[in-house]
């Protein structure tokens, strides 16, 4: 995350930053692959170095949607496998970015009954990605971690050269006792770039407050 400046939408703005519970949310931690995120497949997903910012994720969403998925299904056989030069189709309907797209999760971390947070990020792209909270519970029978809660921030797209920064607030249901952050994009097919995610415990006023701010600006850009 090195301090680099980027411009923020008033969402984002609202509230003073408090402990960021992700760690290593600007990626710079780590050798070739950054720690407490998953590794990347160097087809689709890379992490990349972007001057004053530091590390960074891409997501490459236009690669050939057949070549992608018989890779993934080598990586299953062999993690190792080395990623092969992406394909990449003439028709966008054909690329990985039209169905499966691609996505990148973080570690799995704990959540507080009734707590409301903060996921923010900064982001670059013409389309529009999605940063999914995917929440876990304990299944009753099996004593396994299985899926119970979810939801996204879905950034709005705008030029791709152009580094903008977006947040919501919510809080789990309450049988959720784990949640992890899952960087997605899919279409349009391109490429997409991360930076500085934040996952921060809040108050109810300063949740309601950031929903107040966030509908605000919703409704300007519907007028």
């Amino acid at each position: 995350m090195r301090i680099g400046l980027s411009v923020m939408m008033l969402l984002a703005a609202a509230l003073q930053a408090g402990e960021n519970l992700l760690p290593n949310g600007s990626f710079d931690e780590g050798g070739k692959e950054a720690l407490h995120w998953e590794k990347t497949d160097n087809l689709t997903s890379f992490w990349r170095n972007d001057g004053q910012r530091g590390r960074i994720l891409e997501l490459d969403t236009r690669p050939d949607r057949k070549q992608v998925l018989a890779y993934r299904e080598e990586r299953k056989r062999n993690p190792d496998a080395p990623a092969p030069k992406a394909v990449i189709p003439k028709e966008p309907l054909k690329s990985i970015g039209s169905n499966e797209g691609t996505a990148l999760d973080s570690m799995l971390l704990d959540v507080k009954p009734g707590q409301d947070y903060k996921l923010s990020i900064d982001y670059r792209g013409a389309g529009t990605p999605f940063v999914w909270i995917k929440g876990f519970m304990i299944h009753p029978k099996r004593k396994t971690l299985t899926d119970c809660y979810q939801t996204r921030l879905a950034p709005p797209g705008g030029a791709a050269d152009r580094w903008r920064s977006c947040s919501i607030t919510f809080r789990p249901t309450p049988q959720t006792v784990k949640m992890k952050v899952r960087i997605y994009a899919y279409w349009p097919a391109g490429v997409y770039w991360f930076d500085n995610v934040r996952l921060e415990e809040i108050t109810p006023a300063e949740a309601a407050e950031l929903r107040r701010k966030r509908a605000e600006t919703e409704e300007k850009n519907v007028n």
